[in-house]
Order: C-alpha cells, then structure tokens, then sequence
C-alpha cells in the first residue's frame, strides 16, 4: 500500500518538520526520473497537511522577528524554520515577487528552456496555450462543420440559429454571423488554423476567485488552476501546483491547494509563504480574516541525494529540544 499521511499543526515551521520527518522515516522508497545512478531512492508519500493558523509564528532571531530583505529590496517575515536554507535563499532571490507580482514572467520569452512557466502567469494570466508551447507540440484548430453547427440543440435553443426564408443563420457575437447552407470554412477562406498563431485571451483567475466570494462566500466554484492539457503532458518540467480553492467560513478565507509533485526539502516552506501571501492578499480585498491553510501533494517526496543533510538537521534539532514533541521517536 502507498503511503499516505495526515499532518496538522498549528503554523508552518511545525507542518514542515512533521511531514519531513513522516516521510523521511515512513515513506515509500521511489526512484526518480531525476536521479543519477549513484543516489539512494528518493522517500515519498501523498500527504494533506493542515496549517491552522499559517500567518503566525514567524521566524525569530534573538527574540525579534526576522526581517528577510529580498534582491529587489522589499523585506518579508518568513514563516518556517531558520534551518531551511532554501527557505530563506528563495526569499532572498524574489520568490514571493515571482509568485505575486510576475517579476520573473518575461523569462518566458526572453530566456531558453530553463523557465517553461511561472506559477505567476499561470494563476493570474491563465491561457489554454501561448506561443511558447509550440516549442513542444502544434495543434491546427479545424473549423467546424455548418450541419454540426445548425443541429446543435443548445444553439437552439438560445436562440443563437436564426432561420430564416433564404438560409439558416449562426450569431456568433457583436454581428459576426455565419451562413450554415454554406460552408464555414469557405466563408472565411480556410479549412484550418495553427493554434500557434493564435492569441488566447488571459485570465486573471484570482481577480475572478476575489468576485466570487464577494458574491458568494459559500461557494464551492472559487477556484485557479495552472494546467494546460495541451501543452503540459509534453513539458520536461511541468508545473507542481495544480489547483488553488478558496471559500470563507465563519469570516476567515479557507485556502486549500492541490500539487501534483513537490520537493519537501528544498521546495515546501518557499511554496507555502508564496500561496499563503495569496491567501493573506484575497482576505484582505475581501474584508475577511486570513483562516487555514491546506496543502495537499500527490507526491510529496525527498530526493535521495538530500537525505544525509535532513537527517543531519533533524538531529541537531533534537539534541537542541527544537523538535514538536509528536516527531521526537521519529528520529534515529
């Protein structure tokens, strides 16, 4: 049986230390498609992991907040553990901009294969395909056929097929109409079209999750999602995270986010602080409490060749009693 695990704390550094200890100590042995031959297989596991209050108990040095300034000279408090290395060099190198603000975006056409997505431009710029893609894979988009179009009941009835004594006549939008006794193709001189030529528009899926909750702060539909069908199943490196849900529950905005793929050493806290500012930037447009995070990872794993260095600092945590109780006997 696949491993899966619960986790619940309090705040994130706690969340973290838990879920790398469960799955370091109790996960499942898997090699990956990033190894090379000497490393040990990676630890993994399916994990859902409950952040209560995820906005609280920052990192603290000589009993004051510590204040992480970033490369483009804004300054965070970060939520996790000083021990994350990572953690704090993500941060440093504009991590929460990248996420928030798209700093990085026009890496998307000015740089190779080194940076196939921005989590960015897939939450607040979502597009079915950009031109980018057709490195990986080209679609034509076939016209339709007018008898499909003029038997289509729910063009029916709308009322979207007039019929009139000469022909039968589709309303597409804003005039543009089509006559069905003749060709589609014909009427606009081509049979089919290079998706790759074509400019989708882009959604802001948190501009729409911010209007949904407004009108409805019980509604199960607020969602973003960052996969593209088309293209993603061709990627080398595809995004991790796949969906953001969010709904409010006695005045506090609930965020939950699913991820297909996740590297709990080195990728966890630097994501979480990421989605958490989301949260924390949709409550306040919506006048709400921040509430719970909820983090859940299809496979959310520690790669072989890192696992001397976390057990490594794990035991110094323990020796120093820096370890949540519940993980202590985890330690060997």
């Amino acid at each position: 049986m696949a491993k899966v695990f619960f986790i619940s704390q309090n705040n994130i550094r706690d969340a973290w230390l838990t879920a790398v200890a469960k799955v370091l100590y109790e996960g499942d042995d898997i090699k990956t498609e990033y190894d090379r031959p000497e490393d040990m297989p990676s630890k993994d596991a399916t994990v859902l992991i409950e952040v209560k209050n995820p906005m609280s108990a920052p990192i603290m040095r000589k009993g004051k907040i510590l204040q992480i300034k970033s490369n483009f000279g804004n300054t965070y408090e970060v939520y996790g553990n000083l021990s994350d290395t990572y953690l704090i060099g993500s941060i440093q190198s504009g991590y929460i901009e990248e996420v928030l603000e798209g700093i990085n975006d026009h890496f998307l056409w000015e740089s190779g294969f080194s940076f196939p997505y921005s989590y960015h431009d897939r939450i607040f710029n979502y597009s079915p395909f950009s031109i980018e893609d057709t490195v990986y894979k080209n679609y034509d988009v076939n016209i339709l056929d007018s008898d499909i179009v003029r038997n289509h009941k729910k063009l029916i009835k709308a009322e979207k097929i007039k019929k009139t004594e000469k022909s039968t006549i589709w309303k597409l939008k804003n005039g543009i109409e089509f006559d069905l006794d003749n060709k589609i193709s014909e009427q606009i001189g081509l049979d089919k079209i290079p998706i790759g030529i074509m400019s989708f528009p882009k959604i802001d899926q948190i501009d729409y999750i911010i209007k949904k909750l407004k009108k409805s702060p019980y509604s199960r539909r607020a969602q973003a999602i960052t996969w593209r069908p088309l293209i993603d199943p061709f990627h080398n490196d595809p995004p991790c995270l796949q969906r953001i849900w969010m709904r409010i529950k006695e005045e506090k905005l609930i965020m939950q986010t699913t991820w297909r793929s996740r590297d709990l050493f080195r990728a966890w806290e630097a994501n979480v602080n990421g989605m958490v500012r989301i949260q924390k930037m949709v409550a306040e447009e919506l006048n709400v409490e921040t509430g719970s995070y909820i983090d859940f990872s299809n496979s959310l794993h520690i790669y072989g060749n890192t696992i001397p260095e976390i057990k490594d600092i794990l035991l110094r945590m323990k020796n120093k009693e820096e370890l949540p109780e519940e993980i202590i006997d985890l330690i060997v």
